[in-house]
């Protein structure tokens, strides 16, 4: 199958989970993340997070924890993004792509300490290859900024995942990826 196929079969796949299902696996991933992050050795300072579609994995719950820095993204146009932190004065607004984006902050830079990125996606395989919405927006972002993340991690329910992600030389890996049912440590091909 080609990226338009993969992409459409997982935002069906996605879709068909019935809200139930959906709230109790964003739950269950939420919490496994969030357990494999204070199990690290070196723990990230600065988590990059966004907010969620309805259809998935909610993560709202982040907003709530207070372990970690928290920036969520504003999109200015396909190729460019910002991430300013995030407090409990945050004001949000509804950004280009129809995603909550926090008005200001602080700005995240490189230099800001350890960074982990949680991205969202619409399949991944586990070489860590990914598909989004089809924008770029991660992936051009992600490209300049990636020797300043440490670690890449989708979030996704199971069904999401394909056997084989088409992926383009431009194109940069997660490290993991968190489901209901486990913790992928992607394995990069040889």
């Amino acid at each position: 199958m080609n990226k338009a196929q993969i992409r459409a079969y997982s935002l069906q796949q996605r879709k068909s989970l019935a809200e139930e299902q959906r709230h109790a696996f964003s739950q269950s991933i939420i919490s496994s993340l969030l357990d494999y992050l204070s199990g690290q050795s070196e723990r990230p300072e600065n988590l990059l997070i966004y907010r969620s579609l309805p259809s998935e994995v909610a993560t709202d719950g982040l907003l709530d924890i207070d372990d970690y820095r928290l920036f969520s993204s504003v999109t200015h146009h396909h190729e460019h993004m910002e991430w300013y932190e995030l407090s409990e004065t945050t004001r949000w607004q509804t950004g280009l792509f129809g995603i909550q984006e926090p008005v200001g902050g602080m700005l995240w830079g490189g230099e800001k300490g350890a960074t982990t990125l949680l991205c969202p996606l619409t399949a991944f395989d586990r070489q860590g290859n990914r598909l989004g919405m089809g924008k770029g927006c991660f992936d051009f972002w992600l490209a300049l900024q990636r020797c300043h993340i440490k670690q890449v991690i989708g979030l996704a329910f199971s069904c999401q995942e394909a056997a084989h992600i088409p992926f383009e030389s431009h194109d940069v890996p997660m490290d993991y990826v968190i489901t209901e049912k486990e913790v992928i440590a992607c394995t990069k091909p040889a």
